[in-house]
Parts: structure tokens; C-alpha cells; sequence
């Protein structure tokens, strides 16, 4: 946005020098980015915020300067004008789209130089002159932030105007002599039978305002900005009118531009209004009435000491209604082209930039102690994090938007993610509902790249139906680490992730973690799914061949898992345990079993401390025998069992009779032949 001083001039007098100028605007929130000189003006250029859209145009940076330097604001005087009451035609079809349009005809126009007073002023903001009547819709875009358009009456056929979406296959040459094709997704003004413009945008050439134009239809309306904002984008068309439509234009500024416009425009081109028409077809709704705030809110806030009537002035010069009430309270009501105004904080914020921050006392805030507290899941979600990085894994982040693609080469196209209304690419068309296709795009890019080993994990979300959830999700490929003890280096495998996982559990304090064997589309057979009290929370195994050959990984094995945190959050438990270290010696013994292929460590597991009692302290696998000697769908199974007591030694007696009845009923109930 640009800011001719000596077009300031006209609305506030005032001689602050440049530098003061520009140091005062930046601090009330108007970044000043550079002067230029230009033919004995000074132009300053600014960066307006997008929730500004209001100081986009002279008279709301006058607004702002008036506030900030304290003086007199002069608005133009506009010329009473009694329009006719006959009406032009004017429909709109989107009420939507257009809640409002107001088209004034007038006839008699002569289409000529601009005055100077009008050039000078447009020029000096880098705008080229066309003739009288179009100077004037940009002069008063820029003077008071009104997108206006005028066409030649006389080509508009049937002397009608259509507000409504363009039909399929039609076309419209814009006055930047650029030929457009246009789609139902577009709002246009129409005439008769063709688009005359497209809405909030650019006008058509066919029915520009030349020098044989004897009678025009002045345009002013509001517009959907969002609507205006994809349209721009799409035909990759912008103009200074469509800018401040992205942003924003106020509902009852319409009448006021069309009101400056038309005054001008009779002042300097004659002629007279025959048809008139403000159409309002939908009212916009209020998002803000009143905002109440007193006093000490304000001073409190910025540690300062104001009084009422400099809270009220300062207000008042950026137009906001004030009035006090019992008990030093404000009832406040902003204008109508303050949209961002919403709450209190926002009032202390007009009122903290108009003093200017340079200006307000230093204190420093009072800060009363408080306990910080963390709830369970972010204790978890720590310890998961620190737990799998001082395994060797290390934590990456991807993107939570995948598409329907990434689902179906990683055969999970079953699962339904949330749909993105408006994705940025199709790559990211939808929220993820599993981490697996985000880390195998991560393994395949470091494959790529030559980075053999991989072992990585995330913490993340997923997304089902309308619910999330944390998530823990690793994947494992490669060999492991190089040892000097080796001579050969061993890939990773199963169990390397098992174990990743089972020290998870361990840091979490939950001790009741199950993996059964489990068949899924994505894994190889030995998947296994993770279940805790029955509840299944993941599942963990060797990614399938195919799923590997559809994201391009050849010729090494990648294992994966993903739990589900949120059901872990609330069955953890952090409570340090003690367990006194016993000072008497243990007595291990072996078990030699041949179990049938489908008996689980588990359910070993749990007979033996079943009849361990306390006696028992440990039992560990240390060798597994597939071959000769073990019949076919068995193997035989090693066991060492460690039998301690913390009270006494203990005898061979009483460790052979714990001993006997576990291996009895290893084989009584598992049909299991010792060997």
C-alpha cells in the first residue's frame, strides 16, 4: 500500500517531519518499508496487515494518523445527490455471493483528460491514467477503499445486470485484452447473454468506457471474499480491487464510494443520473455489537495510567463509539469496517498502539508461583520419546495429510481418513488414519539416498471418523549396529523391534502386555498383534513384499509396528517400585520341553510363574531346536528357571518340589514331552 503525503494533506493537517512520521505510524502497528520522492511528493509505502483491511485506502490511513499525531481528520464533501427513483436493472442470482450492488446510469458523459488535481493524485500511487471516468473509480478506490467499475451502457444488452455464477464453456475477453475461459465456480456480471466482467475482479473489454462512451453504468458492490480469493487464484488474475475484496470490503461502505464516485464523476464528465438502483440481498450479519471494558482492565493490562477522556479520544479518533457507564466501565461500539474487533484485548490493543509501545511505563509483571502440572499423557508421551532414542532410534516428524494413493500401495485402502475440503496438493488430500504409508515414504527416500540402516519412529496422530489419537509408530531396516566382537554384520529383526517395544512397556510401568500371532494384508506371516488386557493397541511385523516393491524398497526387509498410545496413557503406571536385592544365592534349573509349533512363549510363561510362587524370580528361552529327534510341527524349547528367596537359602528339597510340579504341568496341560 502506498501513501502520498501530500494526498494525506487533504484529509489532516500536519508538519511532523518525515522521519517522526514514519517512526510513529510503525509503532501504531502501519510498518513502514520505504520513501520514494516523486515529482515533489513524498511516498511512503506500508505493509498493512491483512485484518486491516480498512487502512488499505487514504482516508483510513488518515483515520490512523489522525489518532496517532492527535489532530483533526476532514472527510471530502460530497455534493448532495438526489438520485431517481426510477430503477436500472439490476438481478442478483447469488444472493450469497453478493449481499449487496448498487448501480447508478448516467447519461450524457463526456470521456476526456482527467483533471490534474485527480492525476496528480492517482499517478503518485503508480497508476496509469485512462480517461476521466475510470480515473475516478480508482481515485476513489484509493481514497476511500471502494472497488468500483464502470461500463459503456450503451454495450450492456438489454441495458440489464446479472450477478451470477458463469455458465460452463464461457468465455470472456478481460480489458487486459486477454482472452479467459470460465466455469460455474466463478461469479461474473452479466448482461443479457454473455459475462460483461468477472465479479470483484476485472471488467470485460466488450463493454470498456472509451472516448465514444455516451452514457455508463457506475458499478458498486460487495463481494464474497473467499469466493474472490479462489477466483483470483484460479485464472491467476489479481487487480487492486480483487486485493481488497480478498480482504475484506465494508457493507456500508458500498453507498458511500458509489456516492464519492458519482459526485465526481458529474462534476467532471457532466451528464445526469436517469436510474438507480441499491440492491441489498442479503445483510450482513453482526459479529460484533458492544464491547464492555473498564478503565482498570485497560491500565492493568498495560501498566499504565490513563485516564477516561484519553481512552475516549483516542477511540473516538479511530471512529469507535464511546460511552461511559456506572462503576468507570466503556460500552464500546467499533465501526463497521473494523471486523477484527471482537473482544477486550482487542481494545487495549487500539488503544497500547496509538500511545505508541515506545511510550508505555517498563513494569514488570506480577507473577504469583504456581505448581506446574503435567498430566499422564504428557508424562507418557516423554518417557515413550527418551525410552526409544536411548535404544538407538531416532524420532522423525512427517506430515499428518497422506492421499488415497499412499493407503492403497501400502494396502490399507480399507481404512478411511478424513477428507481435506481444500488440499493444497493431492498428495496431501486427506488425514492420515495409520503412520505406515508417512514411514515408508521416509525408508524410501533414505534408501535413496544410500542410508542402508535405518531404525526411526514417530509420535503423532491419526485420524478415524471424527476422533485421534496418539500414536506410537517405528520401522526397523538394515543391519544392526557394527560391533568389533563380530565379524559379520547381522540384519535387524523381529525381535530387535519386540524388544524396542517391550522396553516401552517397561519404562510405563505396564507389565501385562501381550503379542499374539496375527495375520494382516500388510505384513508377511509371524505378524503379531499387541494387546494389553485383551484390548488390542497394535500390531507389529515384517512389511509384505508387495506393499515393499510399491514404494520402490528392493532387496532388504523392513519391519514396522504402531501402537496406540491413548489406550496405554491411562494404564500406566509410574510409581518407582522397591525390590530388595536378595542376599542369598540363587539355584537355576533347566527345563528341555518339545511343544507343539503353536504354544506360545505366554502361555509358558504363565504356568510357570503360576506354580513358581514366590520362590521363582526369572525365566528366560536359551535355546530353540528345529530337526532331528523333534517331530514334525514341534520344536523343542529350553528353559532356565531361577528359584531365590530374600529371607533364607534355599534347599534342593524345596526347589525340586516347585521344580517337578512346573514340569509336570508344562506337560499335562501344553501336551508337551520332556526331553
Amino acid at each position: 500500500m502506498k501513501i502520498s503525503l501530500n494526498w494525506l494533506k487533504d484529509y489532516i493537517t500536519f508538519n511532523t517531519s518525515l522521519d517522526d512520521f514514519v517512526h510513529k505510524l510503525t509503532m501504531a502497528g502501519i510498518e513502514v518499508e520505504a520513501v520514494h520522492d516523486c515529482h515533489g511528493d513524498k511516498v511512503v509505502e506500508v505493509e498493512v496487515t491483512p485484518n486491516r483491511a480498512d487502512c488499505l485506502n487514504m482516508i483510513g490511513i488518515a483515520r490512523e494518523v489522525s489518532a496517532v499525531l492527535n489532530k483533526v481528520k476532514k472527510m471530502p464533501s460530497i455534493k448532495k445527490l438526489s438520485f431517481p427513483k426510477t430503477k436500472c436493472d439490476v438481478q442478483i442470482v447469488e444472493n450469497d455471493k453478493c449481499p449487496r450492488y448498487i448501480g447508478i446510469v448516467i447519461e450524457g458523459v463526456s470521456v476526456k483528460k482527467t483533471p490534474d488535481t485527480i492525476l496528480k493524485r492517482i499517478e503518485s500511487l503508480g497508476l496509469r491514467s485512462i480517461n476521466n471516468v475510470v480515473d475516478i473509480t480508482n481515485f476513489s478506490l484509493l481514497e476511500n477503499g471502494q472497488p468500483l467499475h464502470a461500463f459503456d451502457y450503451d454495450k450492456l444488452i438489454g441495458g440489464k445486470i446479472v450477478v451470477r455464477f458463469a455458465k460452463k464453456g464461457e468465455k470472456i475477453v478481460t480489458i487486459d485484452g486477454v482472452e479467459r475461459e470460465l466455469d460455474p465456480s466463478i461469479l461474473v456480471i452479466a448482461d443479457e447473454k454473455r459475462p460483461v466482467a468477472i465479479a470483484g475482479i476485472m471488467g470485460g473489454q466488450d463493454t470498456e468506457v472509451t472516448s465514444a462512451t455516451k452514457n455508463i453504468l457506475l458499478e458498486s458492490a460487495c463481494f464474497d471474499q473467499v469466493l474472490i480469493r479462489r477466483t483470483s487464484r484460479k485464472l491467476a488474475l489479481s487487480s487492486d480491487s480483487s486485493y481488497r475484496f480478498e480482504r475484506g470490503v465494508d457493507f456500508d461502505g458500498v453507498e458511500y464510494g458509489s456516492r464519492r464516485a458519482t459526485d465526481l464523476i458529474l462534476q467532471t464528465a457532466g451528464g445526469k443520473m436517469t436510474s438507480y438502483n441499491n440492491l441489498v440481498a442479503k445483510k450482513p450479519r453482526k459479529i460484533q455489537t458492544t464491547v464492555n471494558i473498564s478503565l482498570d482492565e485497560i491500565n492493568s493490562s498495560l501498566g499504565a495510567k490513563l485516564t477516561t477522556a484519553k481512552c475516549k479520544t483516542i477511540l473516538n479518533k479511530l471512529d469507535f463509539k464511546v460511552s461511559s457507564t456506572k462503576g468507570g466501565m466503556f460500552k464500546i461500539t467499533p465501526p463497521s469496517f473494523r471486523t477484527d474487533i471482537k473482544a477486550s484485548v482487542d481494545i487495549i490493543e487500539e488503544v497500547s498502539r496509538i500511545i505508541g509501545y515506545d511510550n508505555l511505563p517498563m513494569t514488570m509483571p506480577e507473577i504469583k508461583a504456581t505448581d506446574i502440572t503435567t498430566d499422564n499423557r504428557q508424562v507418557c508421551r516423554k518417557r515413550v520419546a527418551q525410552t526409544m532414542v536411548m535404544q538407538g532410534v531416532s524420532e522423525i516428524i512427517t506430515y499428518s495429510m497422506i492421499n488415497q494413493v499412499a493407503l492403497e500401495k501400502s494396502h490399507q485402502g480399507n481404512l478411511k481418513g478424513i477428507k481435506i475440503s481444500n488440499p493444497l496438493t493431492l498428495d496431501q488430500e486427506m488425514m492420515r488414519p495409520t503412520m505406515l504409508p508417512s514411514l515408508l515414504s521416509v525408508v524410501q527416500f533414505n534408501l535413496n539416498k544410500g542410508q542402508k540402516n535405518l531404525r526411526l519412529f514417530e509420535i503423532g496422530k491419526v485420524y478415524t471418523g471424527n476422533k485421534e489419537k496418539d500414536v506410537l509408530a517405528v520401522v526397523m531396516t538394515g543391519d544392526r549396529d557394527k560391533d568389533w566382537r563380530e565379524t559379520m554384520l547381522k540384519p535387524l529383526d523381529f525381535f530387535d523391534l519386540k524388544g524396542c517395544l517391550e522396553q516401552v512397556f517397561l519404562k510405563l510401568g505396564n507389565d501385562s502386555v501381550l503379542f499374539e500371532q496375527d495375520a494382516q494384508e500388510y505384513f508377511e506371516d509371524g505378524a503379531a498383534v499387541i494387546k494389553v488386557k485383551s484390548q488390542s493397541i497394535g500390531s507389529i511385523g515384517e512389511v509384505h513384499e508387495d506393499v515393499l516393491d510399491n514404494w520402490g524398497i528392493k532387496q532388504q526387509k523392513v519391519w514396522f509396528a504402531q501402537i496406540d498410545l491413548d489406550a496405554l496413557y491411562s494404564g500406566s503406571a509410574f510409581e518407582k517400585r522397591f525390590q530388595p536385592i536378595s542376599g542369598y544365592p540363587a539355584v537355576v534349573r533347566d527345563i528341555s520341553l518339545a511343544v507343539k509349533n503353536s504354544v506360545s512363549f505366554q502361555q509358558i510363561k504363565d504356568i510357570v510363574y503360576e506354580l513358581g510362587g514366590k520362590l521363582l524370580t526369572n525365566i528366560s528361552l536359551t535355546e530353540e531346536y528345529i530337526g532331528e529327534k523333534i517331530p514334525e510341527g514341534q520344536r523343542g524349547l529350553v528353559f532356565s528357571l531361577q528359584y531365590q528367596s530374600v529371607e533364607r537359602t534355599l534347599t534342593e528339597n524345596e526347589v525340586n518340589v516347585v521344580h517337578d510340579r512346573i514340569s509336570q504341568a508344562l506337560t499335562d496341560r501344553l501336551d508337551a514331552v520332556k526331553r
